[in-house]
């Protein structure tokens, strides 16, 4: 069954960048709500062919399954190796940028492509969510590809950091980070031919540390690369132990130029690797190799190390961090280069540059740089004495070279020193002997000086057992000695004692019963304010509810007042003329003509429209009045609104007046037309009796009834002009009265 290939659109050469590296300074932490996958691709062996069988070009794209999807182009692409190989080194570092929701449902993809053809050689999909933050995962991506009938075991080594937006802290210390910013070599060195990479770790114990590398263990040599068999890898190779012994080791970029190398390459060592714990057996180990020493083949791996470094990481080191007023670091200027056979042009061994310190903070504002670094205050290379070398701020490099005072380091040291090219190999071999005297000398000291420290301790702890016994009788005899007074004197003093606490819980007591009492009151304070708020509004709605009371009982009596005096009107009216006439003599009425029809005060008779116009705006004035009695809401707002018209009391005389005389004049008028009917129902009947009487033979003088009779024509003239004599009536009634033109 053969291989099934992809085309990829878009190779190396189509980016501004074919070739993405760490920078200089690197920047641990992803942008917030943001996370960040970085993956160094070292090298690839047994690549699979081209369609066609030829030999691939390759380089590798990486990208997330959303863009994978969506067949988005991505910018993280490695560089294309300088020629055609199933074997290919890169060393490049890319990064793919991802949210922080999405780290569960996404995954990073790997994809080997070739240049040429544009060809998808293989593909890796690696799950985001078992990485754990900020641990570097070395991988050995492992996928068996078929050939013909044969089937080849195709690997791929990349390490892979997944970078969060904090640090996370740890629940036993108070930093959460260390972090080494190694800058490069101070000497230019003779016999370098190539660039250098660096293998940093930090192991709990560097004594077993050393041990497993003796041994050969594969964890403690070069970078220990996990497996991955795909298509689906197993969950447990992403698991991290809490504690390794070989520590974490993390790779530099190469340091250039040979000659000089330089790195200022900036490691943080966090959490699980135990980084972050100080002791008397931590150190941080830098190891060296050749970039040419990662070799293609059955394997890839790295060679034999060009020398060591090794940083003690002790209780005295972290105190001295904590006590600093500035930052929590320090500078080592020159840390030497042990087990190395690279040399300076002064034929010495070559030593480096070191910064490092604690980060406490979870988004740390400034990571190690290289100004920075230099405002780090300087620490003694003595490092691996007791009592650890004094700190100073001076910026000024050391001029002698340091040595270690450990057994150790003196061994490596009288190594070095025969390795001079113009030594013989019989000084070398001298030299050997002397250092293995040495170390004999120190054994057999340090044998000793144990020996003495032993008995020491065994002294000190029969001392100890036996101040211990002394003190044990000592209280037993001050318990026997103690006499029946002494025994009263305690009790009574215990008495005393137990009394004063008995009074001072009482005096407790009534202050928290006092403070209880305090605060019912506030909240019955608190309670009864709105209520007594509320209260007062009520009764100022009781006042106004009862000043309308009593304007309305007021504007009452008035509408009484008024009723009684038309009550004594309408009697007035009913009572007959004669009666009226009497009772208001000083009334001045229209006199009767002897038909029965009201005269003016010239004698004159009033015409017919004038009554039927009185009659009817009698009878208007009749509803309103009835119309009012029945709505007393509108009499009492204008009741109310007369004392606001009449301020004046003259002024209600006068209305009043006005009013009572509208009033008179109304009723005698009616009365006048009630008359005046009665008389012209007289005078129609006697009329038609003579008319009979006439008609039936009777002799009566006909001119007797006309004569009293004045013309019509005159009556008319003096309905239009009233005398002088006559009371004026107002505007409103005028109207009523005039007659008509027909």
């Amino acid at each position: 069954m053969g291989r099934e290939k992809k085309k990829v659109t878009k190779g190396p050469e189509n980016y501004s960048n074919t070739s993405q590296t760490v920078e200089s300074v690197i920047s641990h932490l992803s942008p917030s709500n943001k996370e960040i996958i970085t993956v160094t691709l070292h090298g690839a062996t047994n690549l699979p062919a081209c369609k066609d069988g030829s030999v691939p070009w390759p380089y590798v794209v990486v990208k997330t399954t959303s863009e994978e999807a969506k067949n988005q182009d991505s910018k993280a692409v490695t560089s294309v190796t300088s020629e055609p190989t199933k074997a290919p080194i890169w060393g490049d570092t890319v990064t793919v940028e991802i949210q922080a929701e999405d780290v569960g449902q996404k995954d990073v993809v790997l994809k080997v492509v070739d240049n040429n053809k544009k060809e998808e050689l293989l593909s890796y999909q690696i799950p985001i969510k078992y990485l754990h933050v900020f641990h570097p995962y070395h991988f050995d991506l492992v996928k068996h590809t078929e050939i013909g009938k044969a089937t080849a075991k195709t690997q791929l080594y990349a390490t892979v950091v997944r970078k969060g937006s904090f640090i996370p802290g740890q629940a036993d210390c108070d930093h959460r980070a260390l972090e080494v910013f190694l800058r490069g070599i101070n000497e230019p060195l003779v016999n370098n031919p190539s660039s250098m990479v660096v293998i940093a770790r930090v192991v709990p114990n560097y004594m077993e540390f050393k041990v497993n590398q003796i041994n050969q263990d594969p964890a403690s040599l070069g970078l220990p690369f996990t497996p991955l068999s795909f298509p689906i890898p197993s969950v447990m190779n992403f698991d991290v132990p809490q504690v390794s012994q070989n520590g974490c080791p993390q790779l530099s970029k190469p340091g250039r130029p040979p000659e000089l190398p330089q790195w200022n390459q900036s490691f943080l060592f966090q959490g699980r690797d135990g980084a972050t714990s100080f002791s008397e057996d931590t150190a941080l180990v830098l190891e060296y190799y050749t970039s040419t020493s990662m070799k293609g083949g059955e394997s890839w791996t790295f060679g034999k190390p060009l020398g060591v470094s090794v940083l003690p990481l002790k209780s005295h080191l972290y105190s001295k961090m904590l006590r600093g007023k500035g930052p929590n670091g320090f500078r080592i200027e020159r840390l030497p280069i042990t087990d190395t056979k690279l040399k300076t042009l002064n034929g010495e061994a070559p030593t480096v540059d070191l910064s490092f310190q604690l980060l406490s903070s979870e988004r740390p504002e400034n990571f190690l740089t290289p100004n920075n670094c230099k405002v780090l205050p300087t620490l003694d290379p003595q490092i691996l004495d007791e009592k650890l070398g004094s700190t100073h701020e001076s910026q000024s490099k050391a001029t002698v070279s340091s040595t270690m005072n450990s057994s150790t380091s003196t061994y490596q040291q009288a190594e070095e020193k025969p390795q001079m090219p113009q030594m013989s190999h019989e000084m070398e071999i001298n030299s050997y002997r002397q250092a293995i005297q040495m170390m004999a000398e120190d054994i057999l000291s340090l044998r000793k000086q144990a020996r003495v420290l032993e008995a020491e301790n065994r002294m000190l702890r029969s001392h100890l057992t036996l101040e211990e016994m002394k003190e044990e009788q000592d209280n037993d005899d001050k318990t026997q000695k103690l006499t029946p007074g002494s025994m009263k004197q305690k009790l009574l003093l215990s008495e005393l004692y137990i009394k004063k606490l008995r009074d001072k819980v009482q005096q407790l007591q009534n202050e928290l019963i006092r403070k209880n009492d305090r605060e019912k009151e506030l909240l019955l304070y608190q309670i009864q304010q709105p209520q007594a708020a509320l209260l007062k509004q009520q009764q100022d709605k009781l006042q106004k509810m009862k000043a309308l009371e009593e304007s309305m009982q007021h504007q009452e009596k008035v509408i009484e007042k008024m009723e009684e005096v038309l009550k004594k009107k309408l009697q007035e009216k009913s009572k007959p003329l004669p009666n009226r006439l009497q009772e208001e003599p000083t009334r001045v009425f229209p006199m009767l003509s002897v038909s029965g029809l009201p005269q003016d005060p010239t004698g004159e008779n009033l015409p017919l429209d004038l009554y039927s116009v009185l009659l009817a705006e009698n009878s208007r004035l009749r509803a309103e009045l009835d119309k009012s009695r029945h709505q007393s809401a509108p009499i009492i707002l204008q009741q109310q609104a007369l004392p606001d018209l009449l301020s004046n009391t003259s002024d209600k005389i006068n209305l009043l007046a006005k009013l009572e005389q509208v009033y008179n004049r109304i009723l005698s008028l009616e009365n006048q037309l009630e008359d005046s009917a009665r008389r012209w129902g007289q005078e129609k009947q006697g009329l038609a009796t003579q008319l009979q009487a006439q008609e039936n033979g009777l002799d009566h003088p006909s001119n007797s009834i006309f004569a009293d009779l004045p013309n019509s024509s005159t009556q008319a003239k003096d309905c239009r002009q009233p005398s002088k004599g006559d009371p004026l009536l107002p505007s409103s009634e005028m109207k009523f009265i005039k007659p008509s033109s027909s």
